[in-house]
């Protein structure tokens, strides 16, 4: 991609996006943005990959807007034409783990939300940091922290602005799994490759899509849909691979993801 958007595949199935500003501790422009989701936009069609894993580069994940932009959109510049939703990391048909490095606040988090698991360093510092700006949550981080912590824990994150640590973030549940020092990026590598080895590509992008759209429709509907969702899955390669791996006691050899209209 650029310096801004680092994109590396390895052997194993897993892309490694680094958000790379070293120099502004990865702080967010509408370039890295836009770079991130054409990132993103490749490596969903991608065959080599199976699992994104998105790290900042250095000691920081993002942390936040840089106030150099922030300071033209005060005074009332515009932050760019044609953006795409915050949430666009949702619509991607792969799994995306974040590998919460350092420092995660306002947009940064904002982003970190729309990934489908985290981890976070140890002592990594988050924060939502929108009302000390005089903004309401931005896109819909309120939606994800009200399902992830519930409404009194998302008034209080949202509301105050605070400064939380790894350690709480992952009792609330804002991030799944901490890991020590120097091993962020490992262990969500490691989670990666089990998923990227041993887990149907289809299988992955039909529970993705059930886990985001879901939760905004009806019990019934969501019913309704799995089923409609498992007479498609049946007659993929993916369905006939899993059976036969199962039969013949082997690990499952799932072709690379093939785009389903689902």
């Amino acid at each position: 991609m650029s310096e801004v958007v680092c994109y590396e595949v390895d052997a194993e199935g897993a892309v490694v996006l680094t958000l790379s500003r070293p120099e502004r501790r990865n702080m967010w422009t509408a370039e890295m943005e836009a770079e991130f989701y054409s990132a993103l936009d490749r490596a969903a069609t991608d065959p080599a990959v199976r699992v994104i894993v998105v790290t900042g580069a250095g000691k920081s994940f993002v942390p936040g807007l840089d106030p150099e932009v922030l300071a033209g959109l005060s005074g009332g510049a515009r932050y760019t034409a044609n953006r795409r939703p915050q949430t666009y990391a949702t619509t991607i048909p792969k799994p995306i783990v974040g590998a919460i490095n350092g420092a995660c606040a306002g947009i940064g988090l904002a982003q970190a939300l729309n990934f489908d698991y985290r981890f976070a360093a140890a002592g990594a510092k988050f924060s939502t940091a929108f009302s000390k700006r005089g903004l309401p949550a931005e896109d819909a981080s309120a939606w994800m922290l009200l399902r992830l912590v519930g409404p009194a824990h998302a008034f209080d994150l949202l509301a105050t602005g605070r400064v939380f640590l790894a350690e709480e973030a992952e009792k609330l549940g804002v991030v799944q799994r901490v890991s020590e020092p120097g091993r962020v990026l490992d262990d969500a590598l490691e989670f990666a490759h089990t998923l990227a080895t041993s887990v149907s590509p289809v299988a992955m992008a039909m529970i993705k899509s059930q886990i985001w759209r879901d939760c905004e429709s009806t019990m019934e509907a969501a019913r309704v849909r799995a089923q409609h969702l498992l007479t498609l899955a049946k007659a993929q390669p993916d369905f006939a691979e899993g059976v036969a791996s199962l039969t013949e006691k082997r690990p499952p050899a799932f072709p690379p993801y093939t785009p389903i209209n689902f």
